[in-house]
């Protein structure tokens, strides 16, 4: 990961997984350590919301009945808060996907497409498809979402924290955050049941 020069970012990769949400179930966590994951979940808010830019690399896995197998992309993505990502695939190669003027333009090179969608009308709007809620200008985490932490990975590694909405959301189920020691995301995982 760059640092874009008068800008603070995201220290290490940024990872984007939409994958089944049945895989990463896990126990409830105890009232005492959800007032931390709240407490995290606040820094994570503030370490956000003092971001203008980033630049990032970016692992996509897209896991769907549809597909034969898991697809995974790889890229490269640039945030400029509020309201400005773009997304530039090495892997497929030429796949480009923007977000800017509450629209998204989605570029597939193998398909020689163009797809124009809106993003939404108004505040929030954005944070309905998960990675939108990083186009906000301000960030509300604790408003918005129920934290909790989420599942501890295998190897004794930091638990990240869960975030499910609070309103239904038709793109996701809820969103893991791994916070790294400046309490900026290293890790955002979009999940939902398919």
């Amino acid at each position: 990961m760059r640092r874009v020069p008068g800008r603070l970012g995201l220290r290490s990769a940024l990872l984007l997984l939409l994958v089944p949400a049945t895989g990463f179930a896990g126990p409830a966590s105890p009232s005492a350590e959800t007032a931390d994951a709240v407490s995290e979940a606040r820094l994570v808010e503030a370490a956000l919301n003092g971001t203008t830019g980033l630049i990032a690399s970016f692992t996509q896995t897209l896991e769907s009945a549809a597909l034969p197998r898991p697809q995974v992309e790889k890229g490269t993505v640039f945030l400029l808060r509020p309201g400005r990502m773009r997304w530039e695939y090495d892997e497929p190669r030429g796949k480009i996907a923007l977000a800017a003027g509450g629209k998204s333009t989605l570029y597939l090179p193998e398909d020689r497409q163009v797809i124009i969608a809106p993003l939404g009308a108004g505040q929030g709007e954005a944070g309905k498809s998960g990675m939108g809620i990083l186009l906000e200008p301000r960030l509300e985490l604790v408003g918005a979402f129920a934290i909790s932490w989420g599942p501890r990975p295998a190897g004794g590694a930091a638990r990240p924290l869960r975030l499910t909405p609070r309103q239904p959301r038709p793109a996701y189920d809820y969103l893991l955050i791994e916070p790294d020691a400046e309490h900026l995301p290293q890790a955002i995982a979009v999940l939902s049941r398919g």
